[in-house]
């Protein structure tokens, strides 16, 4: 696939996963906005903040991030060759793979 339609498959994958697990953290955060009192007034601010946090992460993590990544990563055709330290480190961990799944 094209960088760009990969990126937005990708985020449409997701999409509903990343939406209810910000939904789900922003209900926590709730109960906390609603308290009464001295320690509701202290931790108001709190539960805001982190809602309005989780919230531009939702939104970040929907658009922004597909986005940059359709722009910085590369196809297949597109693809270079590896350095010297990939093709070692890749040795290694190919080595430690097959001596230890073997036994």
């Amino acid at each position: 696939m094209e960088p760009l339609a990969a990126a937005i498959k990708g985020a449409a994958e997701i999409g509903f996963t990343v939406l209810s697990m910000s939904l789900s953290l922003i209900a926590v955060f709730l109960p906390i906005l609603m308290m009464g009192g001295i320690v509701g007034r202290l931790f108001r601010e709190f539960a805001i903040t982190l809602s309005v946090a989780i919230l531009v992460s939702l939104v970040i993590s929907l658009t922004t991030t597909p986005m940059m990544c359709a722009r910085m990563l590369r196809g297949h055709e597109e693809e270079r060759q590896h350095n010297w330290i990939y093709k070692l480190s890749e040795r290694g961990f190919n080595f430690v793979t097959t001596h230890t799944t073997n036994r």
